[in-house]
């Protein structure tokens, strides 16, 4: 019997940094709510339409404004995981591990935080011909099957990828207010997908990972045959070798990359791009870790 992808993450990462994670998640997924719970949360001035029962009337005399209490409400946090699954996620990373693995570690280490504090996590990923779409649960065989599916759907043999829909189904299925984890690769989401990130990020606390390609055109670190695994076919080698290519090929992936940067930052969306599963777990934390600002202000 294979072993557990749960168990696997929960190998790759150890106490400390699981409670931090654990932490991390509590922290964006209570900014997400607030009302009449039991936790007292602060003070803000009244504005009209506030209750007159959640007035705080001490603090109110001592300021000498009225001033209502606020308070967190104590509730299971909901998290989705939109996958990019497509054909290019089944490639190598820049660090040489698998991409997939990457994605895994990435979800597992969401799922593995979650489920300590019975937060519920679902899935959307695949493309319209094969949409793979998991309800937001809280089981541990519910997470497998997650984690599962994302490594099922995420072969060679898998579709082109299509963002456009995935963040569209997101928008459509993910009515409450969440905390989204999209992971896809480098080159994307591509600028022309702003108005959907946008979308998305004034309902969802919207957090991207972007996982680095391996550098074809770097023979001494990839001495193996390289295939396009978008194109499907293989790379010549002296093509690899040729100094022109290999300038004109970096040009074009710092000026993608530049675009791609300057429109999540344009969109206030916290992003990370990792080089793989080597690096995946300390800039998952720094994800995690990025302020995020309130929802309608994008």
């Amino acid at each position: 019997m294979s072993q557990s992808l749960l168990t696997r993450v929960q190998a790759r990462v150890d106490l400390h940094t699981s409670r931090k994670v654990r932490g991390l998640i509590t922290g964006r997924g209570t900014s997400l709510f607030t009302g009449h719970g039991e936790d007292f949360d602060d003070l803000k001035a009244y504005q009209p339409g506030d209750r007159i029962s959640d007035i705080d009337w001490k603090a109110t005399a001592r300021s000498g404004e009225p001033l209502i209490r606020r308070f967190t409400e104590q509730r299971i946090r909901h998290i989705a995981i939109i996958a990019d699954t497509s054909r290019s996620m089944s490639a190598t990373a820049a660090d040489g591990t698998d991409k997939l693995e990457a994605m895994l570690l990435a979800a597992g280490l969401v799922c593995f935080a979650a489920r300590q504090h019975a937060d519920q996590v679902g899935l959307v990923a695949g493309t319209a011909d094969a949409p793979e779409t998991l309800p937001m649960r809280s089981s541990d065989a519910h997470l497998e099957l997650l984690l599962r599916t994302v490594q099922r759907a995420t072969t060679a043999q898998a579709g082109e990828g299509d963002d456009r829909w995935l963040l569209e189904r997101a928008h459509r299925w993910i009515r409450r207010p969440s905390l989204l984890l999209f992971i896809t690769d480098e080159a994307r989401p591509s600028p022309d997908l702003e108005a959907d990130m946008r979308l998305l990020a004034r309902r969802h606390d919207l957090l991207v990972l972007r996982i680095r390609d391996a550098d074809p055109l770097q023979p001494d670190r990839l001495t193996h045959s390289v295939e396009d695994s978008d194109a499907d076919h293989d790379l010549l080698d002296y093509t690899r070798r040729d100094p022109a290519v290999r300038r004109a090929v970096q040009r074009y992936r710092e000026a993608r990359e530049q675009q791609v940067t300057a429109m999540l930052d344009g969109l206030h969306i916290a992003h990370a791009l990792t080089d793989g599963a080597d690096s995946v777990v300390d800039d998952m934390i720094r994800l995690l870790r990025a302020p995020r600002r309130p929802h309608g202000r994008r």
